[in-house]
């Protein structure tokens, strides 16, 4: 029988993992969060293949995240400048240009997903010396990139919670 203070823990290490779920749309790291509530794994009978699985799909989601925009704006014809574009303009746009869109969740979701169209669109118009239509068929890359790369990283975020329930749980 589980003694009230391991039981607490887990319960507590399980509303942590679900906020940390909570911030992944918000561009927070939230993968991480729930990453980081397997750590007291093998002081509370869980082992150390948790904490490991929790670190890898973590890093998965993050490694998706990014690369996902540049994917689909070299795909779009992007040069490599304008991938790279459409990465820094994600992160520009999740932190300016939320407050643009003062929905919760979906401000953040379209800020990072319009900073990706306007960077990689600049970076092809002013670095690369490409035609306004390119320009924009990069952008529209990077745009679709970015929101596949989040919605890949939410559903991860949710695997991992999954996961760190039924961990917490003892199911294996």
């Amino acid at each position: 029988m589980l003694s009230l203070g391991i039981a607490s823990l887990k319960v507590l290490l399980g509303l942590v993992g679900g906020a940390g779920f909570l911030l992944i749309p918000f561009g927070l790291p939230g993968n991480w969060l729930i990453a980081l509530c397997a750590l007291p794994g093998p002081w509370i009978g869980m082992g150390w293949t948790p904490f490991v699985l929790q670190l890898a799909l973590a890093s998965l989601a993050e490694l998706l995240e990014f690369t996902t925009a540049m994917k689909q704006a070299r795909r779009s014809g992007a040069s490599r400048a304008g991938g790279w574009g459409g990465i820094l303009g994600s992160i520009a746009g999740a932190i300016f240009l939320t407050a643009l869109i003062p929905i919760p969740i979906l401000g953040t979701l379209l800020g990072a997903a319009l900073g990706a169209f306007f960077g990689a669109f600049l970076v092809e118009i002013a670095y690369s010396q490409r035609t306004h239509p390119e320009g924009i068929r990069s952008g529209w890359g990077a745009f679709l990139g970015t929101l596949i790369g989040k919605f890949l990283k939410l559903g991860l975020g949710a695997a991992q919670l999954v996961l760190l329930g039924a961990h917490l749980a003892g199911l294996f």
